[in-house]
């Protein structure tokens, strides 16, 4: 196989424009893909924080404060209530608080 002088210098050319493109791929699309991938990672952690919160006030009774722990999704999570708030805890560290104002049942008894 003989290369023509017009085709000689392509060789090169393609060489650098593979380079480039892989230094791109490498220089910013896969450290955007990673803090992609943390900030899911993050998100995920406050939206099941946001879900245990929830279920803990479903079930809240201010009369028997109680401690819980959840899992859900790989996430663990503590959560503390006391007389008039609630606190989640993920990793000992305190990730989100709902505080009670004031609260009113009506129990209709038949």
């Amino acid at each position: 196989m003989s290369l023509n002088k017009q085709d000689a210098g392509f060789i090169i050319l393609e060489s650098l424009v593979s380079l480039s493109i892989l230094a791109f791929f490498v220089g910013i699309v896969i450290p955007f893909s990673m803090e992609m991938l943390l900030l899911r990672s993050q998100k995920k952690e406050q939206v099941e924080a946001s879900r245990f919160l929830y279920e803990s006030a479903l079930f809240y009774d201010a009369s028997q404060p109680k401690d819980k722990t959840y899992h859900s999704g790989g996430v663990s999570a503590h959560s503390i209530e006391t007389e008039k708030s609630i606190h989640i805890y993920i990793d000992n560290e305190r990730i989100t608080k709902m505080d009670y104002i004031s609260a009113e049942w009506n129990i209709n008894e038949k």
